[in-house]
């Protein structure tokens, strides 16, 4: 996941009014394209993300566009110490998790993460437009996780995760293993034409957004209102 360094006061940025936006979401543009291009940004994603920030009133914080992992723990829920064994943002054969487990000493788990972005809203509204979308485009567990900072985080519920080895001994079979990568594939591809559905629902908001701000220009008023 992609994650910016920088940080700000967001309560101090909603009392100041828009030069502090428009200040605070340059910062992190700044961010944005110093990740993109120490390749830091997952490519399938890249267009989305480009897509939000060229909205006046969202800047995106961080990132992921869904991914398969085999994770080394210690033990269930000790997150300490642990190791990626493998990482792929695409889909992945039986025979990668099968050779990422040879390494695998303790706790082996097989994981896939749903998409996930959260984006900094300049107001409430701008909020509101962007988890109607996001749920329309089928993320569902889309929210608003700060209320202070009206960050949304938009996600879904395509998410597996199975223990699969303990002691670095395998726990399953071939068969079970290679249906359960089978399946993580599914719920991979499915999160990421997801992204695409938000993508063309941007392009549909993007136009009403313009449309609405060409009518203010023409009554004599401030199209960014």
């Amino acid at each position: 996941m992609r994650e910016f360094s920088s940080t700000h006061s967001w309560l101090t940025c909603q009392r100041l009014g828009r030069s502090d936006w428009e200040n605070y979401k340059r910062r992190r543009i700044e961010d944005f394209e110093r990740e993109k291009g120490e390749g830091k940004v997952d490519e399938d994603i890249l267009p989305l993300l480009e897509r939000i920030n060229s909205f006046e009133s969202y800047v995106t914080l961080s990132s992921c566009s869904g991914r398969i992992a085999v994770l080394e723990l210690e033990d269930f829920g000790r997150k300490l110490n642990s190791r990626f064994l493998g990482k792929w943002h695409k889909s992945v054969s039986f025979e990668e998790v099968f050779e990422s487990l040879k390494s695998c000493r303790r706790q082996g788990w097989l994981i896939q993460f749903p998409p996930i972005i959260h984006v900094a809203c300049k107001d409430f509204s701008s909020a509101e437009d962007l988890l109607r979308i996001a749920n329309n485009a089928g993320f569902r567990r889309s929210g608003l996780i700060s209320l202070r900072n009206l960050v949304v985080e938009v996600a879904s519920l395509e998410r597996i995760e199975i223990p699969i080895a303990i002691d670095g001994k395998l726990l399953v079979d071939e068969v079970y293993l290679r249906k359960s990568v089978e399946i993580a594939n599914l719920k991979l591809e499915r999160g990421k034409k997801k992204l695409e559905k938000l993508f063309c629902y941007l392009n549909e908001l993007k136009i009403e957004k313009e449309l609405v701000s060409s009518r203010r220009e023409s009554e004599g008023k401030d199209p960014r209102l």
